[in-house]
This record gives structure tokens, sequence and C-alpha cells, in this order.
């Protein structure tokens, strides 16, 4: 199968090396400095999980040069570059392609579809530290590498097409499954990331002052409570011990982890605090759930 690549930041550059560095057909999709580092060197992956990977000419371009049809298509752009890439996705997509969106975002399948209703988007989520270290280089920390993703639209895609993802993922060391539950199992990332970065961004603190006891940590759980409630009043299939999994999840982070929002507003670049922040308090009013600590957090940031 051949794949493309849409974003090669650091959660791209990964699903993307691990598939190539096991003898799949992969191409990228990048841009910048970044891209033309790839082009005249290749993409150096450093790995908790599989050491360093030096993919040497690889095939990386800008979306507006795609030229050929792929099989798959994993979106791993921020949220606030959708409609940026929706050229690329019809540019790419033949009848049977299936787009998996792997952002810190719920239900990016659906809001792609609305743009692009011939093409058939899934919905993925993933778990993964990994980032830019610089041009052409990517750091991919810890050995957690999970990516899951399931079909809640009921798009006419073949089982065996999935199933064939699953295992070449897997078989590149990717934690992977085909989940009985996709806008469950969504949620329950973005319920996480998003908390996890309205404490951060509100504090400027990483995961360490979230582990501990205290003010920082009431805040957290108050955040994870709220978006669960907003969660239930959209209809989503929460699990009943979600809260208690998000709490463990960020109790296995390790004390330096920040999210990458945190990271882009330190820097002064745009950021995906829209997402992950705002919309969560505009959801709240519209389906009447109270957000004190989403609006607390948006308040720095309006």
């Amino acid at each position: 199968m051949k794949y493309l690549i849409i974003g090669t930041g650091g959660t791209g550059a990964a699903i993307g090396g691990f598939l190539a560095s096991d003898g799949r057909d992969v191409s990228f999709v990048a841009r910048g400095a970044h891209l033309a580092a790839m082009r005249e060197k290749g993409l150096v992956l450093d790995s908790g999980i599989k050491g360093r990977i030096e993919l040497k000419d690889v095939k990386a371009f800008e979306g507006k040069d795609i030229s050929e049809k792929y099989d798959v298509i994993f979106v791993c752009v921020k949220s606030y570059s959708l409609d940026e890439i929706v050229p690329a996705i019809k540019a790419a997509a033949h009848e049977d392609t299936i787009v998996i969106p792997v952002l810190n975002m719920f239900k990016t399948g659906a809001e792609l579809k609305v743009k692009l209703p011939d093409v058939k988007f899934l919905e993925g989520c993933i778990y993964i530290s990994a980032f830019i270290s610089e041009p052409g280089c990517v750091s991919q920390v810890g050995n957690v590498f999970k990516v899951f993703f399931g079909n809640p639209y009921n798009e006419n895609v073949k089982d065996e097409l999935m199933d064939q993802v699953e295992k070449e993922l897997a078989s590149a060391g990717i934690l992977s499954g085909i989940s009985d539950d996709i806008l469950r199992d969504t949620f329950k990332k973005f319920s996480f990331i998003s908390a996890f970065a309205a404490a951060g961004a509100y504090y400027d603190v990483d995961a360490g002052a979230i582990h501990k006891e205290g003010e920082i940590r009431e805040f957290y759980k108050s955040l994870v409570r709220e978006i669960i409630e907003v969660g239930k009043a959209m209809g989503v299939n929460t699990s009943p011990t979600l809260f208690e999994e998000d709490m463990q999840t960020i109790d296995s982070f390790g004390d330096d982890i920040k999210t990458s929002m945190q990271r882009d507003i330190e820097a002064g670049k745009n950021s995906e605090i829209d997402t992950l922040v705002f919309n969560v308090v505009r959801l709240g009013k519209k389906y009447g759930i109270s957000t004190p600590c989403y609006e607390r957090a948006a308040s720095k940031f309006a």
C-alpha cells in the first residue's frame, strides 16, 4: 500500500518514519526549512523505541506538488491548518483511499467530510511524545507509541484494508488497533490533552506540577470533570472510569512533559488553543454545561 503523511512534524514523521523503516511506500508532505532539509539529507528520527532511524532519499514535497494517488492518508497537521490541507487530500485520494486524521481535535473526520464529501474519512487517535528537534530531524521520546482508528460514519471501506493498515502499523513497531467505538476513544484522548493543555498553559507549568497535590492538580481535576460532562451532553459514549483513566495517564507522564500547544504559545507561534480551550467553552454554552475552570483558562488568553 502507498501511504501519504500530511504534516511531517513529530507525529507525522514518527508514523511515516516507522512505516518507511519497515519497508513501506511512504511519502511526506512538509514545508519550510524542515522540507528543505528532508529533500537534501533525508529524514532522521531519534526514537526511544527503535533507536536512530535514518531515511535517505525520502519522497517529500509540498501539498501543492502532489501528483500521485495514495491508499492511506494520515493527517497529522495542527487543527488550525485543516482548511489549508483540503486541496492536498483531494489531489491525493482515489475512490478507495481512506483518510485517518490523528489530531488533537474531536471529530476531525466529520469536519473534513463536509469539505470533501466524496472522500472516505475515518477517525483516529495517537499517543506519542515527538517533536522536530531541528530541520530534518525528529525526536520520539519514551516507549509509548499507540495509534487507534475506526469507521464511525459507516464509510464504504473494505474490512481487509483496515486490517492491513493495522497489521502494517504493528509490523513497523507501532501499537495499533481498530476501535469498536472510535468516537469514545478519540474523545478520551481529546479530554486528556485538552485539560492538560489548559492547566499547563494557565499556570505555565509542565506535567510535574500537576503530579503534586495542591491547587494546580485540583484545577486539572476540575477541567477533566468539566470536559467529561460536555462530552456526555454531546452524546459521546464516555467510559464510566474516564476521569480515573485521565488521571492515570497524566501521572504516567514524565515531569518535564508539556503539550505542543504550550510549546507553541511559549514560542509565540500559532497554537491549538481555540480547539483545545476556547471551543470547550463554546460547547459548554451550546449544551448547557457549566465550565468555570475552562472559562478561567480561556480568559487568560482571550
